[in-house]
C-alpha cells in the first residue's frame, strides 16, 4: 500500500488495533498504579538524576504541556489536589509540596512531574507510534524493573510490518520486486 504521497504504509488488521488498543487501556491502569507505589518509596532511583536533566534538558513536548497545565498527572500520581486549570487561579499544590521538600524528597517530585508529563503523553496510538518522549519514558520504566505488558514492549520493540496475510512482511522495500521483473 502507497499512500497519496507515495510513501509505503502498513496498514495494520483492525483486529489487531481493536485488541492492542483494549490491551493498552488496560496496561494503563496497571502501570499507573505501579508509578504511583514507585514515587511513594523513600529515595528515587540512583539515575534519578540523570533521567531529570535529560529530560529538563529535552524540553519535550509533553513536558511543556504538563507545565502549562499545572501537573494534573504527576498531582494524581503524587495523591494531591487537583490543580487549578490556571496558574494564578488558587493553589498550587504541587508547588507548595516542592517548597517545603527535602532534596531526597524534592528529587522525587521532579521525578513525579516528569513522569506525569510523559504518562500524560501516551494514548492508544504510543504502540504503533511512539514518539521519542514516549520511549525515552518506557525505556526508564523497563530499566527501573517495571514489568512492561506484551502492548506497552512494541514501544521499545516495533515488531515488523504485517502483510495482507497477517504474515510478517520482512523487509519490502520493493527492491526485490523491482529486481525480479528487470529485464536485464
Amino acid at each position: 500500500d502507497r499512500d497519496v504521497t507515495g510513501v509505503q504504509t502498513c496498514a495494520l488488521p483492525i483486529s489487531r488495533v481493536i485488541t492492542n488498543n483494549k490491551a493498552w487501556d488496560s496496561a494503563t491502569t496497571h502501570r499507573r498504579t505501579w508509578v504511583t507505589e514507585f514515587l511513594a518509596r523513600k529515595k528515587p532511583p540512583c539515575d534519578a538524576a540523570v533521567f531529570i536533566a535529560a529530560a529538563l534538558a529535552g524540553g519535550g513536548h509533553d513536558v511543556r504541556k504538563a507545565m502549562e497545565t499545572g501537573h494534573p498527572t504527576a498531582c494524581a500520581l503524587l495523591g494531591l489536589p487537583e490543580p487549578p486549570r490556571f496558574f494564578g487561579a488558587g493553589p498550587r499544590p504541587l508547588v507548595e509540596l516542592a517548597q517545603s521538600a527535602s532534596g531526597v524528597k524534592a528529587t522525587q517530585i521532579s521525578l513525579a512531574v516528569l513522569l506525569g508529563a510523559y504518562e500524560d503523553g501516551t494514548s492508544r496510538n504510543s504502540w504503533r507510534s511512539p514518539t521519542a518522549d514516549t520511549v525515552a519514558y518506557f525505556t526508564a520504566l523497563r530499566d527501573w524493573n517495571y514489568p512492561l505488558s506484551e502492548v506497552e514492549r512494541l514501544v521499545l520493540e516495533p515488531d515488523t510490518a504485517v502483510g495482507d496475510e497477517g504474515e510478517p512482511a520482512g523487509d519490502d522495500t520493493g527492491e526485490d520486486a523491482d529486481a525480479a521483473t528487470s529485464d536485464s
